[in-house]
Order: structure tokens, then C-alpha cells, then sequence
């Protein structure tokens, strides 16, 4: 399975999402978005052909968009991934001071989150952490935006981060 992973876009509009962005999404089975989606027509563009999206809704929204979790858990063909926005300081979760399961209230295989605009992946303790940065540059730090593609197959196979 491909899974598309996306942060802190802050599009709006239906014509939003970026031709480039919208490529990248044309291999992908799923699309995470791990919150900061401003509006219901970017999600269902997100969503193109028949794409499933799961999505957080962060802490930058429109109140179309006010239905969707905070944070969610998903089976991603065998693999269980939690999905939230803010997961506050990583380094909780490298010292042991916060746990995944605690977090999410089950235990997980790996923790998608957003909130910080930089690509991010490490494991801590057997749990794997990716934030795939902003598509947009957000933060106007001049770096290219970047996207993380996933293969998944009962477990995280391959992590690209795609630069756009």
C-alpha cells in the first residue's frame, strides 16, 4: 500500500492543491493529513480518483472542517498508525515522560503528526515518528516544501520524503 502523507498545507479553495502535489497523489492508495486543512474542497481533491483521505484537523481550520478528530488511529494494511496534529515535544517521547499508547489510547506502530513544518523520522522504543513537513513552506524559511510517501505492507517497508 502507498500512503501519501501531508502536513500544515493551509490551502483553501478548490483549485488549492498544487499540480506538483497533485502527481505525487495520482501512486498513492491513501492520503494522511495530519492536520492544518483549511477547507472541505481541498479535502475531496485530496481525495481525486477514488483515494481514501484520513485526516486530523489541527489547530488552523475552517469550521467546515470542525467534524474531524483531533487525532485518530488507523489500520493501514496491518499496520497501526496514530494520526494527530500536535503531539507537543518528540524528545517526551525519546525520554519515556509520554507514550504513544497513552497518547492515543492504543498502542501503535507509528505516530504521524504535523504542527512544525520540518520533516522529521526517527524511532523511539520501537515506534516510529514522521512528520512530512509542508508541502507549502508555511514557515518561509526558503526550503523547499516536502511530502512523505510510505510503502506499507503489514509493516513501514520504505519513507521517502519527496521534495517540491
Amino acid at each position: 500500500m502507498r500512503v501519501a502523507v501531508l502536513a500544515d498545507t493551509h490551502w483553501k479553495g478548490e483549485d488549492a492543491v498544487p499540480e506538483p502535489v497533485l502527481r505525487c497523489l495520482e501512486a498513492a492508495d491513501v492520503v494522511v493529513h495530519a492536520g492544518d486543512l483549511k477547507c472541505e474542497k481541498v479535502l475531496a481533491t485530496l481525495g481525486g480518483d477514488n483515494r481514501t483521505v484520513l485526516a486530523v484537523r489541527g489547530d488552523n481550520f475552517d469550521l467546515d472542517l470542525a467534524s474531524l478528530p483531533d487525532s485518530r488511529v488507523e489500520n493501514l494494511n496491518g499496520y497501526r498508525v496514530g494520526i494527530c496534529h500536535d503531539i507537543g515535544s518528540v524528545s517526551d517521547f525519546a525520554n519515556y515522560k509520554k507514550k504513544p499508547e497513552e497518547f492515543f489510547g492504543e498502542k501503535v506502530d507509528c505516530v504521524i503528526f504535523g504542527g512544525t513544518h520540518h520533516p522529521f523520522y526517527d524511532e523511539f522504543h520501537g515506534v516510529t515518528f514522521i512528520n512530512p513537513g509542508s508541502v507549502t513552506d508555511h514557515d518561509h524559511s526558503g526550503s523547499r516544501g516536502t511530502l512523505a510517501m510510505l510503502d506499507i505492507d503489514g509493516k513501514l517497508d520504505q519513507v521517502l520524503f519527496q521534495h517540491l
